[in-house]
Order: C-alpha cells, then structure tokens, then sequence
C-alpha cells in the first residue's frame, strides 16, 4: 500500500481501476475503507483515488487539531504523489469542508466537485426548511430546532 510523505505525517492511500481520476474525500474519522459500497461501482469507469485523512485509519497521527486547510494540502498531495494533474473531488460531509478548501486553492486540479451531506461552515449554513422539519423530528427524536442537528 502507498504511502506519502508530508510535512508531519506519513498518508495512506489507493488508488483502483483507469480512466479521468476521481479523489474520494471522507469524513470525520472515517477511514476510505467506507468507499466499500461506492467503489465497485467506479472502478470500471474511473482510476478511483482514496486516502485516509490525518489522525484516520492507517494515516499517521500528528499532534493536532487539524486545519480543514492542511488536509486540503494532504489531499493535493495525494493527487500530486498518484501523478494525477487533475480530478473529479468527492467530498463527503467534512471531507465535503476539505474538497471545497481544494478546489479554492487548486481550482485547476478540480475537474469536477460533488459535495454530499456537508455545508459551507455554521456561519454560512441554512436550516432545514420549516416545512421538513417536523418529518425530520419523528423519524430522529433529538432532531429540535436549536439543537446540533437541526443545524
């Protein structure tokens, strides 16, 4: 299995299959290894890109916190260390915060950016519509306005 070099920490990575790059992106403590259901699926039609994020997985562990910056900067690393110009971005939930702090500082390394269950940052966030919400609240009991999930 790869591993890359940067800075303060050593990053897992894989990459699976050919064609256009697509950089997969996780979330808060989890490692690519959840990507098991999607990838098959990509495999045939793209050279699929994972890593585990810093303190994640098989990444090492450096003295944190973490900036949403500088694990954009070990997601450029990733593509720069997979020969890979360019990519598709996939960034799930804080993965999400990552690919959006790529694309800013590489635009021309993003070929395409998909965002799923994420947001811009709590400054920026809206919440759910007044007409959702009341489904939201049966189906997830601790889902209330005001609380961390409504948010």
């Amino acid at each position: 299995m790869p591993y890359l070099s940067r800075e303060d920490v050593d990053i897992w990575w894989h990459e699976e299959g050919e064609g256009d790059a697509i950089l997969l992106i996780n979330g808060l403590s989890s490692p690519s290894d959840t990507w098991f259901r999607l990838t098959p699926h990509l495999r045939p039609h793209f050279r699929v890109l994972m890593f585990d994020n810093r303190g994640v997985g098989r990444t090492g562990v450096p003295e944190g916190p973490y900036s949403v910056a500088a694990m954009a900067a070990d997601a450029a690393a990733v593509l720069e260390a997979a020969d890979a110009s360019s990519a598709h971005v996939l960034g799930l939930s804080m993965g999400g915060f990552i690919a959006q702090e790529l694309t800013l500082n590489e635009p021309d390394r993003v070929r395409s950016l998909v965002l799923a269950s994420t947001h811009v940052g709590i400054p920026h966030a809206a919440g759910a519509d007044p007409a959702v919400a009341p489904r939201s609240w049966r189906r997830l009991p601790n889902c209330r306005p005001g609380s961390a999930w409504w948010y």
